[in-house]
This record gives C-alpha cells, structure tokens and sequence, in this order.
C-alpha cells in the first residue's frame, strides 16, 4: 500500500464526507501544557471517522459488485456507515450484528435501508455466519479495518491533519484493529516523516500495543467504555503499517477514559464515545511528553449509548466531588431530620437523594443514619460542610467513591 492510495482515496470521497475541523482548544491547551488541537471525527454525518474508508471501498466495487451489494460484520459505526453510503449510492447493505448489539445500534443502522441480521453470541460465530452468508449470496464483503481500500480512506484524516496543522508535532489516534493508524501514520510519515505518530489502547483490549512493546497479551475483561476499539488483534494488513510506521501505543484505563469524555463534554461541548475520547486519555497521562508541543488528537467518534454517557457524566461529578455523599448520624427523635436539612440548606448544600436508614444503622437504638448526596461546587465546599456539621456536634462520615477508580 502506497501514499498514492491515500492520494487517490482522498479524491474520491471528496465532497461526500465532511472535511472536519480541526481545532485548538485553549483549555485543553493550558490544562496540559501543550499546543492542544482537536480532529473532530464526531462531526462526521453517522458521527465517526468510519464513513472515510467506507465510502471509498464502495465507490471502487465494479458495477456487478455494486449490483449484487455489500455485507459487513459490525455492531457499531462501520456498520452505520456502509448502510449509510451504500443507501446513497443505491448499493445494497447486508450487516450481520451479535446478538447482544444495543438496539440503538441496530436500529440506527436500519434506518439507512440495510439488511440487519443478528447472529452469533461470540466474534468467531458472527464473523462465520457473515463469511457464510456472503458467498451464499455473492455479496462483497467490507472489512472494517483489515481491507487496503478501507485504511487508504482512513488514511486521509492524516492528510487532513497536515494541512489544517501544517507544523503540528505530534499526532495521538485511537486503535482498535488498526485501520485508522495504519492510514493516517502511512500518510504523515510519508508526507512529513518528523511529526510523531502515536496509537492508544484500552488495558482490556491492548493486543497492539503489547505486540508493538515486545510483549504478549493476556486476555482481560470483555468489557469496556471503549467498545470501537475493542478487538482482540490488529489485523493482518494493519499490522505492518502499525509495525513500520507509529512511533509509539499507549494504553490507558478505563477510569481515564471516562475523565476524558466527561472533560470534552464539558470543556469543549462535544460529545465522544469512548473510542474517540482515548486520545485525550493518552496526552493527560503522558503529559510531560508532549509538554510545549503542537499536537493533534483524533477525536474518532461520538455514537455513545445514552444510557452509558449518563453513567460517566454522573461518576465524572463524583469524582470532581460535585456530587458527595455523606453519613450523617442523627437522634432518632422527631424533628431531627428536618433540623439537619435546614443546616444543610443554610450551607447552599443541595440534597439530591437521601435515605434515612432507622433500622441497620445508627450507634444506638436512640439514634439513626442518614446517608445524603450532596450537589457541591467541588472537594473544597465539601470539606466545609463536613468541618460545620462537626460544629453543629454532628457525626458526619465522606463517601469518597474511591471504587469508581477501579
């Protein structure tokens, strides 16, 4: 695979994807220490990079390729994507989804017109089914990443890069099986061999990484926040590229990644899966790296689960202490209750939830607990109120919900 491939990729799917911005982030900037640019991937009309590559391997099918359609295994964006261009190019779509795919996924994907078939509990009896089913019926089937004409369309989000951030530094782009880095390090490091190309990984599914370091992988839990990069292995035509042209992989964990969603949405106001925040999780935890530096992360997408993203959002609150909660021991006589809310009132404490528990707490059959969660400004008014319900000769304990590190 050549830089002309990109080239000619590039030229092809012109005026069919967006040209996403690419955009500095003064926050981020001051936050980390460095020159903080932003490729926004999410911005992408089905919200990831995946349309790129996609789009160009429709567009080079022959006409009888195009007539029989296309099939894909995917439970997520690339799945989105080829329904999405295959509709517009009146080319036939067949995706074959695991059974335990969010029906959002599925129906998102319904709506572009593709065939959507649910089948297979593991990624070996998905991708068979899918295998089996395209040589039954003759279709082409679409890689997500292992595929020349797919990485060659991911590949002009470098090419992109270089011209939005002509003396950007260094580049950081999540990885799953490969196909993003693969395409975007083969276009800078042909183009501008000095900028730095970087991979990050999740600690659950780090099988690049670890084979990039020399190391092998263990598998670990199956799930993660980051679900668009979660393969067991980069694949058979990424590999090389990854081999011959990153200059590093991180891997972060799932608690930075987290931080890294709940930081983007509320410094920049975009919404990143988990996929598309990991690149940001990898320049905080190497910060020093990267310090004074022009560098360029690749926001790859944003089709979070809603149910997800209110998870993160609500423990990214806990873990800035804006959402705390406390024991507070209280005389089991009436009145007393009321009196503590009325000194939590007087603190500009407001009560979200609470429980008061009669029965299994309490140091005494004269006394209860009652366990509150506090809306705070941060750690600092949370000591305050720990330190005057100690005057007000209370018993109040800190939950600090240090298991959301796990």
């Amino acid at each position: 695979m050549k830089l002309s491939d990109i080239h000619a990729a590039r030229d092809r799917i012109a005026g069919r994807v967006e040209r996403t911005p690419c955009a500095r982030s003064t926050t981020l900037s001051a936050i980390v220490g460095a020159q903080v640019y932003l490729k926004f991937e999410n911005h992408q009309f089905t919200a990831s990079f995946k349309e790129r590559g996609a789009l160009n391997c429709l567009l080079m099918l022959t006409g009888e390729e195009r007539r029989r359609g296309v099939i894909a295994m995917s439970a997520g964006n690339h799945a989105q994507a080829l329904a999405c261009h295959g509709s517009r190019l009146g080319v036939p779509a067949c995706i074959v989804m695991p059974r335990s795919t969010p029906n959002v996924k599925v129906q998102q994907t319904r709506v572009f017109g593709a065939e959507v078939h649910l089948e297979g509990t593991t990624f070996e009896e998905t991708l068979a089914y899918t295998e089996d089913l395209a040589r039954a019926r003759g279709l082409t089937l679409v890689h997500p990443f292992d595929d020349e004409r797919v990485i060659a369309g991911q590949g002009t989000v470098g090419l992109e890069i270089l011209e939005q951030a002509p003396d950007v530094d260094a580049i950081i782009v999540p990885v799953g099986g490969g196909g993003l880095i693969g395409g975007v390090a083969l276009a800078v490091k042909s183009t501008a061999p000095a900028v730095e190309v970087s991979g990050v990984q999740v600690e659950r599914f780090s099988a690049a990484h670890d084979r990039f370091h020399g190391r092998g992988s263990e598998p670990g839990p199956s799930a993660t926040v980051a679900e668009g990069i979660a393969v067991k292995s980069p694949g058979r035509k990424t590999w090389p590229l990854i081999e011959a042209h990153a200059d590093n992989l991180f891997v972060v964990g799932e608690t930075e990644v987290e931080q890294a969603i709940f930081t983007l949405l509320e410094i920049e106001k975009t919404v990143a899966e988990g996929a598309g925040a990991a690149a940001l999780a990898a320049l905080t935890a190497n910060a020093e790296r990267y310090r004074g530096r022009k560098v360029v992360l690749v926001l790859s997408g944003g089709n979070v689960d809603m149910m997800i993203l209110s998870s993160v959002l609500q423990r990214g609150l806990v873990r800035s202490h804006r959402l705390a909660r406390l024991d507070v021991e209280i005389p089991d006589v009436p009145g007393a209750l009321a009196e503590l809310t009325a000194v939590l009132g007087r603190l500009d404490s407001n009560i979200v939830d609470i429980v008061h528990q009669r029965t299994f707490g309490g140091s005494s059959v004269r006394a209860t607990v009652v366990e509150l969660v506090l809306q705070m400004r941060g750690e600092e008014q949370v000591e305050q109120v720990l330190a005057a319900l100690g005057e007000q000769g209370y018993e109040a304990t800190f939950r600090s919900g240090t298991n959301l590190s796990a």
